[in-house]
């Protein structure tokens, strides 16, 4: 009898030996893949069996976007015990990359692949009806806007955001405001009227601006931002410091979502995430409500007034007029214009549609999205860097505005930032004081052997270097030259630029390339100065209205700075107090 129990016990544990062979080795595996902005790295935890903890190691997304995406990540993929969980929409890049490093660690625990791997397969869609008087569509700066005024005007509110988290284009800004006429600008010193910006913003949008939209925002941007900043208003953290003309919030953009979303939920909205509108419910021409899908229901919310605050159309390729995709686009992943379909059988009017905001002084991230270089360009040329073209000469005045170094970039194939130590120095401590990459991340960039963007490149001596750009060293080198002659007398150079400090004439040198970018839409939505969208007739929507970048005709044929975030704000709370005040009526 004993013989036979042993030989029982020693069948088991065989047979539970094969088990564990077929299983995965009990470890922590760590593995890392390419992000927005750099490596996603995981730490991940199995038994023989599943997954039992996921630790985001370290990582460089953007802040209130592919930072929130890798919480949902992480607990989805615990929860359902296989990558294959939906990717988090607005976070694509981040969601790829978290996926292909959750990849790696698996396999190299020997998990099973094809069930690790499997698809999370969705039941079928719970139908819902729901009411509220106002429906905001979109999560942006300008959507969270209008629903925290329409609630504290009285309105209950509902607000529908299709990715996983609140921000959007917004979380990526830097969140400069226009303060126009504000009382934080006049205590700051600020003499601009209203009367001022509008005659700015036609001159820097060379008069291709809608002059009504343009008015509407310069006359009421003051009285919003008073609102946005007031203690019984938003209450909205902003630093008060700067010339009175514009200011920023705390934390950039993504904190001033973050405070905007805290503030609509403390004033009793309804926050849908990954709740895409589908459709506006239309009856006798009217709008009376939106059908969404989400967390695995059908909804038809009926509403007295529909805000539709869905940004822009940059990441559509059907809306992006060809001329734009030479350039590196740079903005949110979810920025597909879906107002412009929506509005299609309302025979909604649009206007600039051809329009995109597009801005130099530009990198490739490693995602392959486009970055604004502003905070490091301004240090590297005030400490003497300056730009060459594919034939290693320069083209353009470096320091002078946006739009004239656009057009000569324009003429070239490539061009690249030449800088010294000092230059680079500057920089880099431009970029990484803004959080758009670490030095960790430099050090990989500059090995002679990497093969990814951005091409950023060193050597002891120009020749070397230009060696490495494939452009002529003699043309660089006679450029630099010319350079500190002029630096030498303090002088201005043939393209008006007064240059003071020199290059140094010893190594080591760096170049980045760089680009043209966009981002923005400048098109869109036609409204009146109630906010509501129009159609060709010229004729309002009954209960539509829009605010934000869905809304067209604002800048021109490119943005002025601190612009699009004041037309957020201010177009946000315009449409908040319209859409409210006609339901009190």
């Amino acid at each position: 009898m004993k013989k036979i129990l042993a030989l029982v016990l020693a069948m088991a544990m065989m047979l539970s030996g094969f088990a564990f062979a077929e299983g995965m080795n009990p470890g922590t595996y760590e593995a890392a893949a390419t992000g927005f902005h750099g490596d996603v790295k995981l730490s991940v935890t199995v038994d023989a069996e599943k997954i039992t903890a996921i630790e985001v190691v370290e990582h460089s997304e953007t802040e209130g976007i592919g930072s929130v995406a890798l919480p949902q990540l992480v607990e989805a993929v615990l929860a359902n015990q296989t990558i294959g969980v939906d990717s988090v929409s607005g976070a694509t890049i981040t969601s790829n990359a978290f996926k292909a490093a959750m990849t790696d660690a698996l396999t190299q625990a020997g998990a099973d692949m094809d069930k690790m791997t499997a698809a999370v397969v969705a039941g079928e869609l719970v139908e819902e009806t729901l009411e509220a008087d106002i429906v905001v569509i979109g999560g942006g700066a300008a959507g969270l806007t209008a629903g925290v005024k329409a609630l504290q005007d009285g309105a209950s509110v509902i607000l529908l955001e299709k990715t996983g988290m609140t921000g959007g284009a917004s979380a990526m800004a830097g969140s400069g405001t226009k303060a126009t006429g504000s009382q934080w600008a006049k205590e700051m010193g600020s003499t601009e009227t209203a009367e001022d910006l509008v005659a700015a913003m036609l001159a820097n949008g060379h008069n291709k601006n809608h002059l009504p939209t343009v008015e509407l925002f310069a006359n009421t941007v003051g009285t919003a931002f008073d609102w946005l900043v007031a203690e019984d208003g938003a209450a909205i953290p902003y630093k008060k410091t700067g010339n009175g003309g514009s200011f920023s919030g705390e934390g950039r953009g993504a904190g001033v979502v973050k405070n905007l979303t805290a503030k609509f939920e403390a004033e009793g909205g309804k926050l849908m995430v990954s709740t895409p509108a589908t459709e506006l419910i239309i009856d006798n021409g009217a709008v009376v409500g939106v059908k969404a899908e989400g967390n695995g229901k059908s909804y038809t919310i009926n509403a007295k007034a529909v805000i539709l605050a869905t940004g822009g159309y940059g990441a559509n390729k059907d809306l992006v007029p060809d001329e734009y995709e030479v350039f590196v686009y740079a903005g949110h992943a979810g920025a597909e214009g879906d107002a412009i379909a929506m509005v299609e059988p309302l025979n909604a009017d649009l206007l600039s549609m051809e329009l995109i905001n597009t801005q130099p002084n530009s990198m490739v991230l490693p995602s392959g999205l486009g970055q604004y270089c502003n905070p490091g360009v301004s240090k590297a040329y005030a400490a003497g860097g300056f730009m060459v073209n594919q034939d290693g000469v320069r083209f353009v005045n470096e320091k002078t505005n946006a739009w004239d170094i656009m057009q000569e970039m324009k003429k070239n194939t490539v061009q690249y930032l030449v800088m010294d130590q000092a230059a680079f120095d500057g920089f880099n401590a431009g970029m990484t004081g803004s959080n758009i990459y670490s030095m960790e991340q430099v050090e990989e960039w500059l090995k002679d052997d990497y093969a990814g963007q951005p091409v950023m490149k060193t050597a002891a001596t120009l020749d070397e270097l230009c060696a490495k750009l494939n452009v002529p060293a003699d043309a660089v080198k006679a450029a630099a030259a010319k350079f500190n002659e002029t630096a030498a007398a303090a002088g201005t150079d043939e393209f008006g630029r007064k240059i003071e400090v020199a290059q140094s004439e010893e190594g080591p040198f760096y170049a980045l390339q760089m680009h043209i970018r966009y981002y923005a839409s400048l098109g869109g939505l036609h409204i009146n100065d109630s906010m509501q969208v129009l159609n060709t007739n010229q004729e309002a929507i009954p209960n539509l209205y829009a605010a934000g970048e869905v809304v067209g005709g604002l800048e021109g044929d490119v943005y002025m700075s601190a612009t699009l975030f004041g037309w957020a704000v201010a177009s946000g709370y315009n449409a908040g107090a319209a859409a409210a005040a006609a339901i009190a009526k």
